[in-house]
């Protein structure tokens, strides 16, 4: 009886995911959601853990065929697009690798431009997919922290879409949580934050406000499912006065070219020096969204002296759980003065409208039209060798350009020059894209900061995994080499066995190149390996030993 429950419960498992389209043999349990807040972006898809291990299966979503697959050393790492009958896409990403018959397609190719990166974009019928056909396993390539799947869907016009609002679903009864309720006048930048009181697993209350004028709200807030402890982003956010709805915030679809604009619905400069992502609950004139409805006064609140007011949040997952945040509010003049302009000559303003260049002796900063959201002043000053363009806690939308001089450097040492970035302790700098320029070095930033020429005269290091020179090693599925570069980072590699380019997959978080032995390219017993490793600036380092192994 009790084997015939089990075999029941299992049934009932498969036939579930199989109905709700888990890419998955597993249930879906999510370490990200669809519009999470992430650095620089809304996250477009979800997230869906794979118990810590790579190597599970992969499913298609539905029938189509594969119209795009991209592998790089970062972001998305090893994904697949597929494209669908009703002219949607799906796609997944962080794969460690592909079915059988796309995994040659891809070797094919790669062999063939003598690159791990590549990107390809098949023809309608080179690569029919059915519904539910292993078309990868589950990996932890490219820019991820731990292995899991990412999976997107895509409308026809290839904007993402929330995956929970169709049939994949997952296990959550529990109300959003929100764990901060601040406000900002329109005098100052200063976030004041207000205490608030749980009252239940969904209501929460403010200690009454006092406060006159036109304000704004933020809030800090997450979603926890029924089968994780990490926190998740919310799908709606609703705001009101006195019961009239002034705001709704729907994380349903955010396209590409909006999504680089959560630097406008975060405040930036308070999760720059805070690590904590204020969602604003207003709409400044500059924000591009389109994320917003019922918008009246762009959330603002407009406090009057002497009356009272009750301001609501209303927080809602995917699911449909809900959370209420009220805050009474009276209102009392509280004297706010103007921010005050510093009469420091090192702050620049910056009207938004006009293209600017500032010179200095040894560097120079070109700032185009558009590059910032707004007018504002900016501090940009060079000294010790060091060029200060403000703090890291004002977004930019364009790249900034900087120049460092390099006319006081012989030939020989500018070809190994190239520009830095500080970290925040000054400590660490980290290298920026670098081009020569006239009697040059140049770099564009999307970030303000502290930036430094660096001299790079350190070659890359290379060794051997697992075998020395001049050993046997038929047993072996794969050749692993540890590369490292203490400078500007590694640019390039490449390897060869007995004069054949073969196909080397950098493990970035670890450093480690490894060759496949499946690709079968030994047709001898004795081998000679050759690696070589280049810098951002053109140092090079060649490794070369001798292995024997059973031909192929």
């Amino acid at each position: 009886m009790r084997i015939l429950f089990i075999l029941c419960l299992t049934y009932n498992i498969v036939i579930s995911q199989n109905e709700t389209n888990n890419p998955l043999d597993i249930p879906i349990i999510l370490s990200g959601t669809y519009g999470e807040l992430r650095t620089n972006h809304f996250h477009s898809g979800i997230d869906i853990k794979t118990k810590g291990i790579e190597g599970l299966n992969v499913y298609s979503y539905d029938n189509g065929y594969v119209s795009r697959i991209k592998i790089s050393h970062g972001g998305y790492g090893k994904a697949i697009y597929i494209k669908h009958l009703n002219g949607s896409t799906s796609v997944y990403a962080h794969l460690k690798k592909f079915s059988k018959k796309i995994e040659k397609i891809v070797k094919t190719k790669q062999y063939e431009r003598m690159s791990y990166e590549i990107e390809f974009f098949p023809k309608e019928n080179e690569i029919p997919i059915t519904k539910n056909e292993i078309i990868a396993l589950s990996g932890n390539t490219g820019g991820t922290t731990g292995p899991h799947l990412h999976f997107e869907l895509r409308d026809k016009n290839q904007i993402p879409i929330n995956p929970l609002k169709g049939d994949i679903s997952i296990l959550d009864n529990n109300p959003p949580h929100i764990n901060n309720l601040y406000y900002k006048t329109v005098y100052s930048d200063k976030q004041n934050e207000i205490k608030i009181k749980r009252i239940s697993s969904s209501l929460y209350v403010a200690d009454t406000i006092r406060i006159a004028g036109k304000i704004g709200f933020g809030i800090v807030a997450y979603d926890r499912h029924d089968l994780a402890r990490n926190n998740n982003g919310v799908s709606k956010i609703e705001t009101f006065i006195d019961n009239k709805n002034i705001l709704t915030i729907s994380f349903d679809s955010i396209s590409f070219d909006q999504t680089k604009h959560i630097n406008a619905f975060i405040d930036y400069s308070y999760f720059k020096n805070n690590k904590k992502r204020i969602q604003k609950l207003f709409v400044e004139n500059y924000n591009p969204l389109k994320l917003y409805s019922n918008n009246k006064n762009n959330g603002y609140l407009l406090i009057e002296e002497n009356k009272s007011y009750t301001y609501e949040v209303n927080i809602s997952d995917v699911n449909g759980n809900k959370s209420k945040l009220i805050a009474p509010i009276i209102g009392s003049t509280i004297k706010n003065k103007p921010n005050k302009t510093s009469k420091n000559t090192e702050f620049k303003f910056i009207d938004l409208n006009k293209d600017y260049d500032f010179n200095f002796n040894k560097a120079k900063v070109s700032i185009k039209n558009g590059t910032f959201y707004k007018n504002l002043s900016i501090q940009i000053s060079y000294r010790n060798d060091t060029l200060s363009i403000s703090k890291d806690t004002i977004a930019l939308l364009k790249p900034i350009t900087i120049y460092f001089n390099t006319d006081r450097y012989n030939d020989s040492t500018k070809n190994r020059l190239f520009i830095a970035k500080l970290s925040d302790n000054n400590k660490m700098p980290n290298y920026i894209y670098t081009t020569d320029g006239l009697n040059s070095k140049k770099a564009t930033t999307k970030s303000l900061g502290k930036f430094i020429l660096k001299q790079d005269t350190i070659n890359p290091s290379i060794s051997i995994v697992g075998f020395k020179n001049n050993d046997w090693i038929s047993n072996s599925s794969n050749l692993k080499i540890k590369i490292k570069d203490l400078e500007s980072g590694i640019r390039s590699y490449n390897g060869w066995i007995n004069d054949k380019w073969v196909l080397f997959e950098l493990n970035t978080k670890k450093g480690v190149l490894t060759y496949d032995f499946n690709d079968k390219i030994i047709s001898e017993a004795k081998n000679n390996l050759r690696v070589e490793v280049v810098d951002n600036v053109g140092n090079k380092s060649v490794y070369k030993t001798t292995f024997y192994r059973k031909p192929d």
